[in-house]
Formats: C-alpha cells, structure tokens, sequence
C-alpha cells in the first residue's frame, strides 16, 4: 500500500492510507491532547480536545475522527487552537465536580498525601502508610505531636460530625516505624560527589539534609546545640515531646550518612565564607531564637525572663524554680508551654496574660485547653505597661483591653481601655511575645537581610543572591510552625539539586485541583452517604498525674484505635489523580481557572461490590458506553476494564488505593 506524505508542525511526515490525524501524529513522535480517545475503541471526536487546524482550508477538526490524505498541512498547537481547546475545557469543568486532592491535603503545608497514608492504616500496612508520609514529611513522630494540624481545621468530615485525628493516625505510622527493627528509609539516588552544609539542625535543616542524601549529595550539618533538633528539642517541653522519640526521629538521617557537627556556632566557628570554600552548596536553617522584647519599662529586670530561654533552660536540666506565683506574657504555643513547664516546676499559681481573645489566642487551643486543665489561669484582654521589681517581687502594671477594628492580620485591633489599669504581684515574668531572627550582616557574605531581620531570598527557590547559598525556615518566613519549615526545607533541597546538577531553577507547575467546596459545603449526598461515627479520643495521662514530672501527656492510640479513627477518613482524593486526563489538561490550558461554584441538584455517589461511580466527575467522553458495548468479558473484569479507561475517576474498582 502506497503511503501518504503530509506535514505536521512543518514536518515532513508518512503515513499509511486509513490512519487519523492522530494516530500519524503519534507515529511521528507528535504528541496531540485528548480526552475522549482510547485507543481500543472507535473514535467520535466528541470532546474537542484534539482539535487541529488543516492549513489552507480554514479547517479546524478532531483529530482522532479525521483521516489522513496526501498533501495536508496540519497545525497541532497555536493561539486559535489553544483559544478552542480552554473554551471546550471550561465547559467540562464547569460541570464537573469532585476534589482531586482532599482539603485536608491542600491545607498542609508539606502537601502529605493525607488519604493515602490514612488508607494503608485502616489496611494496617504502616510500611507503605509511613513511605508514604515520609514522601513530604521525614519528622512525622515530631509533628504528629506538636503539629497544630491545619488539616483537620478542613477535615471535610466537619460536614458530618467530628474531623478525623490526622496528626494522632501520622504519629502511629511514625511510632509504629521508630520500634521497627528494620526502620523505613527511602531509596538513595547514587551518590553525586557533591556536598552540602546545612546551618541548623531545626525542622527545616534536618529536612533538607534527608533529602538531599536521599538524591545522592553529602551533607554535613552544623548546629551551635549539644544535640540536633533545634527549637523542637529545646523549645517543645518534653511532656509533649519526648527526647527519644527526637533521637529516634533523627537516626534515619544517620543511617542515610549525615554528618552532624554540634556545638559549632555559626558567626565565631563557621561563616558563609568559610563554609564556601569546603562545599558545593550552603542551605541557612538558623531559625528565629531570638525572644522579641516586650517594649516596656522594667523588662531587664532579673525576674523577668524570655520563654524562649525558660523552655531551653528545662530542655537542658538547667531549670530553677520559677517561684509559687509566675505570671507567662503571650499568646502562642511557647506561652502556653512555658506555663505548663512553671507548674511542672513547682509553681503553684501560673497565669497567662494575653492581649487579645481567647479564640484569637494563635497556640494550638488543644494545647491551652491542656493548660486549663493542669490548674494555668487565663487572663485575655489585658497588655502589660510596665515592671517594677521590690525587695525581690515582681510588679506587673497592665492595662484592660478592648477590641477595635481588625488590622492588617484581619482580627479585630485591641485598644486600651482608658483608666483601666491594673497591677499583678508574681515572683517571676516569663515573656513569651514572639521570636526574631539573629543573623549578624557581617557573617553572611553577600545574602542580603529584608527589612524585617529575614533573610532575603527567592521566594520559591529559596536562593540567595549568592547562587550556592540557600535560606528556608524560620530566618526566611520569620517564627511559625514547624511544617512550614518541613516544606521549606523539602523545597530547598530540590533547588538545591538542580543547582548542584546544574539544571535551571524552575517553579514547579501547580497542579490544577478540583474541589467539591468548602470544607462542610459539599453536595449533601456527599455527606448523606456516610453514617455518624465519633471521633476516637487520642489516650491521655490524668491532669492531677501531670505536674509532678515532664512523662509525655499524651499516649497515643493503640493499634485497634489507629484502625477504628482511620475507617473514619471519607477518602476525598480522586482515585485518579496520577492518571486524570482533564486535570493534565486542565494544568496545560487553565492554569490560573477557578471552578465556579455551583449547585450539583444531581449529585450521586455510588458503590457496588464491583465499581465506584461518582456520576458528577463524569465528563460525558462515552468511552465507559462504548467500551461496554465492544466488550464481551466476563462481568467482573469488564468493571475493571471500565475503571481503567475512564479518563477521570469517575468510575473506579472500591476500595483501590490512591
């Protein structure tokens, strides 16, 4: 059979008579999108997505349908063609209605594929449930206890009862690994020649030294502590986190070849400049541990004391007894474990005074209902004015406070009250008002400092102005939470690798997400479907066995628990994320599309002992109707077969893993 020649994109190409567009355009090694097209069944070109444009004859056609012939000129990609394909795409979308990834997924800032751990411990196979956690969080016996869990303030199970206990079912996974004889660690890349510093030994340090071994760079870590674990050792109380468990947390990046070097201050011992000239690349993870001051006269006094320094002394067994009556300044989670320490320490009378609401107070509120209960007192609404210090007790002035309008963080500004004042009698002020970063110009070698005391870099490769130096962390986003410094330190060390290779350093794509709503606004079917089951409560220690001594508060669920709150988890993510045709499209054509939010009156969610079907993901591509019309199998593997080939998840074999 004599073939045919055509171009293609200014390609000379051949092609056998009979064939489509898009079967010759494959055969050249040119890529068309589709949607609606399988190979295995005849095509109907009924999603327009491979449309092209037959030069010459002002036609634009599908692809898949549209046979070859001798002499056509062909354009797969231009502005009239990318124009046609978003439109095609918006109309899908707009009427497709399902989350790629769960809210609680999309929440974490280490992005954890959330469902798919959850999933491996209802299996009870915490081997893939911890490679899986691991993919994004190596620390997860760490933040499965101090994490204050944004992603189950977006639980979608809020719709229905209770969130489920994410952090609780992350920490099994994790306990579960660190008694393992045979302990989890990720596949190695083989080795590169190339080395790396690491400056702090916190969260974001210790993450980005797990992954870059893990892409084959030598790291050595440097950190001014005896141990390495920054403010999460000597930070977080040990009534919340153990020390062995941080030992045990941090014995994989031992094995994977870290090298620690401890009691190494950076800006007397080591500089950027010294550290330059021993290795290929520098990653800065030296925190924010510097105590902010209060602003107010009387604050150097003896009596008064950061939190910051309070929790250190405790973590290192240098701690003195803080008095009978201890007065914590602050709102956050060092105010909060501060206070719980002073009672640990002997304190009798411990009050936290805040400047604004209770519900605005930025701890962790399981934390502070944990305070209340050891006997810490709350005093919201009041700022401290000044210190005044007699014969060796302690004056604090304070002044009510009203709210006003909301600032620039949206809450409402508190306002003093005019003659308000107040006074408070204590043997000690423990000020726990926030946390700056120390990085002293002089030690950095050309990376510049922003105007608030941060680091200055690249906000989403984290490079400096020196391109081997990179910064992530709290000395880049200022103090916050500890999976935040995770994910920074995970997205440093990806520049960092392809800075190392010498690769250009690009922005990853965002995926493109679909999402059912808000949190607790999904279709009602969605929450209909699900029967009420309460939230497995995570054992605790009594209050009154509490205060004598800093053994962990909080036990931890048993294996029966762990596979009980793990049934709980509604499964949000497609099951067809890695393999969703429209969300590739979707990614390619709409990066910055919102879905509109709409009502779905149809909504259905069904299940079968053979097949899954979330009607609302459907996209009308008929492949699963013309598949069932060829097929003659038998039935079961027909379901399989269905579940294959759908384009988007909308059909699926229950209970497969995402």
């Amino acid at each position: 059979m004599n073939e045919l020649t055509l171009a293609i994109n200014g390609r000379t190409i051949s092609a056998t008579p009979g064939m489509s567009i898009l079967q010759a355009a494959a055969s050249a090694g040119i890529a068309i999108p589709t949607l609606c097209f399988d190979n295995t069944l005849e095509s109907t070109g009924s999603c327009w997505m491979c449309i092209v444009e037959i030069k010459g004859k002002n036609r634009f056609v599908p692809a898949c349908s549209t046979a070859v012939s001798g002499g056509m000129v062909i354009e797969t990609e231009n502005r009239e063609l990318h124009a046609m394909r978003r439109q095609s795409l918006e109309r899908i979308i707009d009427q497709h209605c399902g989350d790629c990834m769960g809210p609680c997924e999309l929440s974490c800032p280490a992005g954890c594929n959330i469902p798919g751990f959850i999933a491996e411990i209802a299996r009870q196979d915490y081997s893939e449930a911890i490679r899986i956690i691991k993919e994004t969080i190596p620390l997860p016996g760490i933040l499965g206890r101090v994490c204050p869990a944004p992603c189950e303030n977006e639980c979608r199970r809020h719709g229905v009862d209770e969130p489920v206990s994410i952090c609780a079912l992350k920490r099994y996974a994790a306990d579960h690994d660190m008694e393992s004889a045979d302990r989890y660690i990720p596949e190695m890349r083989d080795k590169t020649g190339k080395t790396v510093a690491v400056i702090g030994a916190g969260p974001a340090g210790l993450t980005a030294a797990y992954y870059l071994l893990a892409l084959g760079h030598d790291v050595t870590i440097f950190d001014a502590n005896e141990a390495p674990g920054g403010m999460m050792r000597y930070g977080i109380p040990r009534f919340r986190l153990p020390e062995e468990v941080l030992d045990k947390e941090i014995e994989p990046l031992r094995l994977m070849g870290a090298r620690f070097r401890m009691k190494t201050v950076f800006g007397k011992d080591i500089t950027t400049a010294s550290l330059q000239k021993e290795f290929d690349a520098l990653f800065l993870a030296l925190g924010a541990s510097k105590a902010s001051l209060m602003g107010i006269p009387g604050e150097e006094s003896p009596s008064v004391t950061s939190g910051i320094d309070f929790l250190h002394h405790a973590a290192s067994g240098n701690a003195i007894h803080p008095g009978k009556n201890v007065l914590v300044i602050g709102g956050g989670n060092t105010a909060v474990d501060a206070a719980r320490t002073a009672r640990r320490l002997g304190a009798e009378q411990v009050t936290i005074l805040y400047r604004r609401t209770r519900n605005e107070m930025p701890a962790n509120h399981a934390e502070i209902e944990e305070a209340l209960s050891e006997g810490v007192a709350l005093h919201v609404l009041a700022a401290p004015t000044s210190i005044s210090t007699s014969e060796g007790s302690v004056t604090l002035t304070a002044v009510i406070m009203q709210q006003g309008e909301p600032d620039e963080s949206g809450r409402r500004k508190p306002v003093p009250v005019s003659g308000s004042e107040f006074t408070i009698t204590c043997d000690t002020v423990i000020s726990a008002t926030g946390q700056q970063v120390e990085c002293p110009k002089e030690d950095l070698d050309g990376v510049s400092i922003s105007r608030n005391g941060t680091l200055a870099v690249d906000p989403q490769t984290l490079q400096s102005g020196v391109a081997s130096i990179f910064a992530g962390g709290d000395c880049v986003t200022g103090a916050d939470i500890a999976i935040r410094a995770v994910e920074q330190g995970k997205r440093a060390a990806y520049f960092i690798d392809c800075f190392l290779l010498g690769k250009t350093l690009k922005e990853e794509v965002v995926a493109f997400n679909s999402s059912y709503g808000p949190r607790d606004l999904a279709p009602a079917s969605f929450y209909e479907r699900v029967q009420t089951a309460n939230r497995v409560p995570v054992p605790e220690i009594a209050p009154e066995s509490r205060t004598g001594g800093f053994m962990e508060v909080v036990t931890g669920f048993s294996e029966t628990d762990a596979a009980t709150e793990a049934a709980r988890c509604l499964q949000c993510r497609c099951k067809a994320i890695d393999t969703c045709r429209l969300r590739d499209l979707a990614a390619r054509y709409l990066p910055d599309y919102t879905c509109r939010q709409q009502e779905h009156p149809e909504f259905s969610i069904s299940v079968t002992p053979h097949i899954l079907i979330e009607r609302e993901k459907c996209v009308d591509c008929g492949i699963c109707v013309r598949t069932l019309e060829e097929c003659r199998a038998e039935p079961t593997a027909d379901y399989r077969k269905l579940a294959a080939s759908c384009p988007t998840g909308a059909l699926s074999e229950p209970g497969k893993s995402r």
